[in-house]
């Protein structure tokens, strides 16, 4: 098996990835004085979606918009060009998107990027699953409902990692607790953290934002299940979280990522307004540059 180590260098410091090993390396005290590239695109592979939910930050439903399958490629392989880490499918749902497994493959073979979906689970079927095993590293499930916990067991005892998303809004934190004590029960010890922004289907939702308890009391959920569990969270709530630390993101800055709509525009994250529109997946490095410079 070749080893395909890919390096970046940012402000941050030197990030390095290999994606068949999982190995994952970084070095703060190598840095470089601006942002050249990201470290991750997030491609919002179609705007359909199989839910409505009140929270969602892209609006998605059953409108469909979304990526030629041979456009994607050749965004794809220039991604891949650029050198950034890897891709992450997402939407909308990405199982709606009629190309996924093929795109997934694709990028696999054809590419050093490292690949994982992002869903709610509920509209993926065997078979799509199925052809993902070898050619995505990781599922991530978005679980807002202990009773949606269910859905893990699809991705379970694959070849590829297993993860779940969650949402922090204002008053739901002993949901999570929830929703983590059924996912580790599951086998699942991964969890990603974000906090809810009133943005997209949720704009009229801005008093379900969390409030100072809603922080204290995640980050005791946190603490209770750290020897348990392993706890990502965005750079926009780890610095709500006081008292904990979380390397190497402990604020939210421009830079780290960006998002890809499927109506061809980039963005410095998912949930920003600010968007530009682009022809050529060349023309992306320089619209990055906007978000540096910004």
């Amino acid at each position: 098996m070749k080893v395909r180590l890919r390096r970046i260098l940012t402000p941050e410091g030197l990030f390095m990835h290999e994606r068949n090993s999982g190995i994952c390396l970084f070095t703060p005290d190598v840095r470089s004085k601006k942002w050249i590239k990201p470290l991750y695109a997030q491609i919002a592979l179609t705007t359909r979606c199989n839910q409505r939910c009140w929270f969602c930050y892209a609006s998605a439903g059953s409108s469909r918009v979304e990526w030629p399958l041979e456009d994607l490629k050749d965004l794809i392989g220039f991604l891949d060009s650029w050198g950034i880490l890897g891709v992450a499918f997402g939407g909308g749902e990405p199982f709606m998107y009629p190309h996924l497994p093929e795109i997934a493959e694709w990028t696999w073979n054809n590419t050093g990027l490292d690949v994982s979906v992002t869903t709610n689970g509920t509209a993926a079927s065997e078979g799509q699953i199925t052809r993902l095993e070898g050619c995505v590293s990781e599922v991530r499930a978005s679980i807002r409902d202990p009773g949606m916990c269910n859905v893990l067991d699809k991705f379970l005892g694959r070849r590829f990692e297993v993860g779940v998303n969650l949402l922090l809004w204002r008053g739901n934190s002993s949901v999570l607790e929830e929703i983590v004590e059924k996912s580790l029960s599951l086998g699942v010890n991964d969890f990603l953290i974000n906090s809810f922004l009133a943005v997209g289907r949720g704009v009229d939702h801005k008093d379900m934002e969390p409030t100072s308890e809603d922080y204290v009391k995640l980050a005791k959920l946190i603490m209770k299940f750290k020897d348990r569990a392993a706890f990502k969270v965005s750079g926009r709530l780890s610095s709500k979280l006081r008292g904990l630390k979380f390397i190497p993101f402990m604020d939210e800055r421009r830079g780290r990522i960006i998002a890809i709509t499927a109506d061809k525009k980039v963005k410095p994250s998912s949930l920003s307004e600010e968007a530009y529109s682009f022809k050529r997946p060349e023309e992306i490095p320089s619209l990055f540059g906007r978000f540096i410079s910004g």
